[in-house]
């Protein structure tokens, strides 16, 4: 029998590559229901619970099958790019690739790749605060419209560069962010961004200060408290309990584990929603200028990278 896991340990997963059986099936489920092309590392430390894994896909994919999901998440996604647009300095980071030596090519994947998290991550902090709330009781609204989902389908998957794989300069920025945002594991949106090490420096540099402000902070936790409100009122009813999986035969220990593990997330995401908004409004030139900080260059056209 395995320790309840503790904030600050490390959290096991299973990674995409290592998937079988059920799990398998449950990320390839997961990936069609949201039209994302990778499996978050939510999921992949869930799958190491895989009776868990199971219980809260067959509770929660009925419910990411309808609109209702996906008109909260834009609700949220569209939250956070208001408060960073409205309150914070984000400089011209597209210029910055640019003076990298980026590639019109290289600037059009990176600003995919943003695009993408910016879609993912209110999906996945909703999922999360749902089940957070579950743990104590059914949530949602039984009496709520159940519209078939219509959402994009993002089609190329990010290469990551896992922990493991990072060099010594990348791995010192990502743990820099681990500490900063209380996280075991570098999220997904880190890994990807990995891949361009010169950007992830010019991000970070401009993404440490600002989340350490107590404006962003406050953001967080107004995005956390939507993220509950909202998930609150998704086509119900969302229930999964303590109680209902240890009677699936999960002991106490997992119990207390992903309990505390789901709170890690909800606030995690809660913040990357934010972080990943500085990113995109940084790729699409800024907003120095409309607060008055000087020039701001036109936005380079990007290729389709997702079908409706």
């Amino acid at each position: 029998m395995r320790m309840s896991w503790k904030k600050g340990n490390r959290l096991s997963m299973v990674r995409e590559s290592e998937a079988r059986g059920r799990v398998r099936e449950i990320y390839d489920e997961f990936k069609h229901a949201l039209g994302v092309p990778h499996v978050n590392v939510v999921i992949q430390v869930y799958a190491a619970f895989p009776t868990f894994l199971d219980l809260f896909w067959r509770t929660t994919k009925p419910v990411a099958e309808t609109q209702g999901f996906f008109d909260f998440a834009e609700r949220l996604r569209a939250d956070a790019y208001t408060r960073i647009h409205n309150y914070f300095d984000v400089p011209d980071l597209c210029e910055r690739t640019a003076d990298m030596k980026f590639s019109t090519g290289a600037q059009q994947e990176l600003a995919e790749v943003i695009e993408l998290f910016q879609y993912n991550n209110p999906l996945l902090l909703l999922l999360a605060a749902a089940q957070m709330q579950s743990f104590d009781g059914p949530i949602g609204d039984a009496n709520a419209v159940r519209k078939p989902a219509r959402h994009p389908v993002f089609q190329n998957k990010p290469i990551l560069i896992e922990e493991d794989q990072q060099p010594a300069p990348v791995r010192k920025i990502c743990d820099e962010m681990k500490r900063a945002f209380g996280m075991p594991v570098v999220n997904t949106d880190y890994q990807a961004l990995a891949r361009w090490p010169d950007f992830l420096r010019t991000y970070w540099e401009v993404l440490k200060p600002t989340s350490e402000s107590p404006l962003f902070q406050q953001c967080r936790y107004s995005i956390r408290e939507s993220a509950f409100s909202l998930s609150r009122d998704l086509p119900g009813p969302i229930e999964l309990t303590v109680a209902q999986l240890s009677e699936a035969g999960m002991d106490d220990d997992d119990l207390a584990s992903l309990v505390r593990i789901t709170e890690l997330f909800v606030g995690g995401l809660s913040g990357l929603v934010l972080n990943i908004a500085i990113a995109k409004i940084g790729m699409e030139g800024g907003n120095l200028q409309q607060r008055g900080h000087g020039k701001r260059k036109p936005v380079p056209a990007t290729s389709p990278t997702r079908a409706a």
